[in-house]
């Protein structure tokens, strides 16, 4: 579909649908009254969908072309164009909806429309009560292309409509000869009105289909970028996998390399054993010496039976030589240490109590644990 593809909706001053006419390669091809006939929102040829624009009456938009600050961007634009407006609008600003067109560098002006934002609304309303959500919506003189000097003037109902360079406006004759004066006004055939429409629709000189009457996006899903997403989506997959595997080998790596040296310390610290047999004879030794699982268990039991008691504490260990673990502990009350020693028991645990003496306010005993 070009951009000379369209469907216009012309709405009456009594916001009735007026007519329609369907542009094809920028020419009228369809026309119908009301919504007669209508043809589909879509391009019998292409099947692409039609820009849809709006045309409203004249009467009801302002239009004024304004000085508005360059590089802003639309809504920044939209808030300095009712700064400037509210010098020239007859009605107040809040209740009108401001809309901004394009800058050019070759003027500093900008056109600015204003229209009742309620008028705005029933528009919009009307149409999408008909099933059209128009691109567009363009007050009916913005679609005369300004001529190079004076006015062109066009008879399309029983309110001309005027374009000049930098005014557009719908009034009745009496009032036109006041605005117009001496300027020289050209007449518009129909053929040339029709001929222009393309032009204008594609690059409508304002829009009012922005701010609170933007047209919202529907979302749809882009296959392409799906498609890329998932690429990447596969690509991190195997790039997590292959540090993942990575990841093993080098502890299985790293695990055997520790065995290794295990093994190479124990046949150092026994010679005579068998490197085979070296790491398990040396853990035996540590074991038979005190240490290892011997430790293990009772450091395991004095700390689950100073855990049982309320306010009971560890304040020194030691593992002794001859496989005994002697602590001291504290409690809240003298009551907390035997009750410690039932819980070692308990455990199965041989347990020998020195004297009671107080330390800090708090009675502390030695308690020396052996395995039964």
């Amino acid at each position: 579909m070009s951009a000379a593809d369209a469907l216009l909706i012309f709405i009456d001053d009594r916001h009735e649908f007026e007519g329609w006419l369907r542009l094809s390669d920028g020419a009228v091809v369809e026309r119908g009254k009301g919504l007669e006939a209508l043809p589909g929102l879509v391009d019998p040829a292409t099947g692409a969908p039609l820009r849809v624009a709006a045309v409203v009456p004249g009467e009801a938009v302002a239009l004024h072309w304004l000085e508005v600050p360059a590089g802003l961007t639309p809504a920044q634009a939209i808030a300095a164009a009712r700064l400037v407006a509210a010098e020239v609008s007859l009605q107040p600003l809040a209740d009108m909806h401001v809309a901004v067109g394009s800058e050019h560098v070759e003027s500093a002006l900008r056109p600015v429309a204003l229209v009742p934002a309620l008028a705005m609304a029933g528009w919009l309303s009307r149409l999408q009560g008909a099933g059209l959500d128009p691109d567009v919506v363009l007050p009916e003189p913005l679609l005369l292309a300004p001529p190079a000097e004076g006015f062109s003037r066009y008879h399309r109902g029983s309110t001309p409509i005027y374009r000049g360079q930098a005014d557009a406006f719908s009034v009745e004759p009496e009032l036109a000869e006041l605005v117009v004066a001496d300027a020289p006004v050209q007449e518009v055939a129909d053929e040339a009105f029709e001929g222009g429409l393309a032009a204008t629709i594609a690059d409508p000189v304002v829009n009012l289909r922005q701010g609170a009457f933007a047209k919202r996006r529907r979302w749809k899903i882009e296959w392409s970028l799906m498609k890329r997403l998932a690429a990447l989506a596969v690509a991190l997959l195997l790039v997590t996998l292959a540090i993942q595997i990575v990841s093993i080998f080098r502890y299985t790596f790293e695990a055997d390399r520790l065995d290794a040296e295990r093994t190479r310390i124990a046949a150092a610290a026994l010679p005579g054993i068998s490197a085979a047999n070296a790491a398990d004879r040396l853990g035996e030794r540590v074991t038979s010496l005190g240490g290892g699982a011997g430790y293990s268990a009772l450091a395991s039991g004095l700390f689950a039976a100073i855990q049982g008691v309320p306010g009971a504490s560890l304040t020194a260990m030691a593992f002794e030589p001859d496989g005994s673990l002697r602590a001291t502990v504290q409690g809240e009350t003298p009551a907390a240490i035997p009750l410690v020693q039932q819980q070692l028991a308990a455990a199965g645990l041989s347990v020998l109590a020195g004297p009671e003496r107080s330390s800090g306010g708090r009675p502390t005993a030695d308690l020396t644990v052996r395995a039964q």
